[in-house]
C-alpha cells in the first residue's frame, strides 16, 4: 500500500502540497504537507517522499489535471442553475397563466384572440398585459 495518493501543489511556488496519506489505522486521509523552512534547507521528510515518488512535472500535471475538472464541475454548476432558473420561470408563467384564467371575467369572454395571446405569452408581464387589456375591453362592453 502507497503511503501517498492524488498529490497537488496547492500554492505557485511548489511548497505547499495536499495529498492524502495513509494514517496508522490503515486509512487515508487528507494531508497538507509544506516544505521545510529555506532557512534549514527546506527539509521536511514527507514533502520530499512525495516530490520523489511523483516528480516535479508529474506532480504539475496532476495539479493541471485537478484545476481542469474544478473547471469543468464549475461550469456544469452553472449551466445546471441556469437551467433550474429558466424551469423556475417557467413555472411561474405557467402559473400566472392559471391565475389569469381563473378570474371570472377572462373565464367568461370570448375574445378568442386576447385568450390565445395571453396562453403564449412568453413572460409574466406579457400575460399580465394581455389580460389587462382583455379585462379592459371586458369591463368597456359591460358599460355600453
Amino acid at each position: 500500500m502507497e503511503k501517498y495518493r492524488n498529490p497537488i501543489w496547492q500554492d505557485k511556488k511548489r511548497r505547499h502540497l495536499v495529498c492524502e496519506m495513509l494514517q496508522g489505522n490503515g486509512e487515508y486521509s487528507v494531508a497538507h504537507v509544506i516544505a521545510g523552512p529555506e532557512s534549514e534547507g527546506g527539509v521536511n521528510q514527507d514533502y520530499d517522499a512525495i516530490v520523489e515518488q511523483f516528480g516535479i512535472e508529474g506532480l504539475d500535471q496532476r495539479t493541471q489535471i485537478h484545476k481542469d475538472g474544478q473547471k469543468k464541475q464549475q461550469a456544469r454548476r452553472r449551466e445546471q442553475e441556469e437551467q433550474k432558473f429558466q424551469r423556475q420561470k417557467q413555472e411561474i408563467l405557467f402559473n400566472m397563466k392559471l391565475e389569469i384564467f381563473e378570474i371570472d371575467l377572462v373565464k367568461k369572454s370570448k375574445n378568442k384572440e386576447l385568450k390565445k395571446l395571453i396562453r403564449k405569452a412568453k413572460s409574466p408581464i406579457e400575460a399580465q398585459a394581455y389580460a389587462t387589456i382583455l379585462m379592459q375591453s371586458e369591463y368597456a362592453a359591460d358599460v355600453e
